[in-house]
Order: C-alpha cells, then sequence, then structure tokens
C-alpha cells in the first residue's frame, strides 16, 4: 500500500499528514486535494493509482466528507478510507461509521494515529483478497 489520497481543504494539515505517511510507509504517491469535486475527479480518473483515502470530515461544508465518503463506498466498496476530524459527537461518529470507514482519526493527527490506520488498511486488503 503505497498510494494515497488526502483530502483535506488546510494546506498545512494536508503537509502534515502527508509527511507523516512518508514517516511511516514511504510511499509512491501521494496526492493531495481540497474540495470534494477535485477528490472525485481524481477517483474518477486515476481510483486504479490509489490504495487508500485519508478524508477530511469538514472539508468546504460541514460533514461534506460523508457525503464524499458515500460516493466512494457506491463507487469503489473496496477502497480503505480513514476519516479524519475533530468530530467526536456521538450522532455525526454513528453517521460516518454507517458508511463502514476503516479508521477513524480524531485531529491532532500523529505518526501512531498514521501507522493504525495503515494497519487496518493492510488488514482490510487481506481480508479482500482472501475472501476473493
Amino acid at each position: 500500500m503505497d498510494r494515497f489520497l488526502i483530502v483535506e481543504d488546510n494546506k498545512l494539515m494536508a503537509e502534515i499528514l502527508a509527511q507523516i505517511l512518508r514517516k511511516c510507509s514511504n510511499p509512491r504517491e501521494v496526492i493531495k486535494v481540497s474540495n470534494v469535486a477535485m477528490a472525485q475527479r481524481v477517483l474518477i480518473d486515476a481510483s486504479d493509482r490509489i490504495d487508500a483515502i485519508f478524508l477530511d470530515l469538514n472539508i468546504e461544508n460541514p460533514l461534506d466528507g460523508i457525503e464524499l465518503l458515500g460516493y466512494i463506498r457506491k463507487n469503489l466498496p473496496k477502497m480503505p478510507v480513514a476519516i479524519i476530524t475533530s468530530e467526536s459527537e456521538t450522532d455525526v461518529v454513528k453517521k460516518v461509521l454507517s458508511h463502514q470507514p476503516q479508521d477513524y482519526l480524531i485531529k491532532p493527527l500523529s505518526v501512531h494515529k498514521v501507522q493504525r490506520s495503515l494497519a487496518k488498511f493492510k488488514a482490510s486488503a487481506e481480508n479482500t483478497v482472501a475472501n476473493s
């Protein structure tokens, strides 16, 4: 797993996550986009070049990451996704988890949290291969 899409409207947060990913996994490619439309375009044009997605929950508008997660689940159901957010309200967490992301990361991010997501992504990919 070495090609990641980061969907984050805060450029500093996107760069911090990219640096953490580089530290944890030495990725071949990290694509950063800052809005839902750009993310959908990348997923349509280059989903075969993406191994996993780190998705901010509040990209341009509150909770618009849930809509994008729904789009991903509908069109790329096996794509590993980690939600990144500062939202910890029970109703929001339940709504997000209903779309079955592999992980739910509460900001601030850390190497440990990203490593946990990468481990979950790997386990998910192994389960997909084993069930094929």
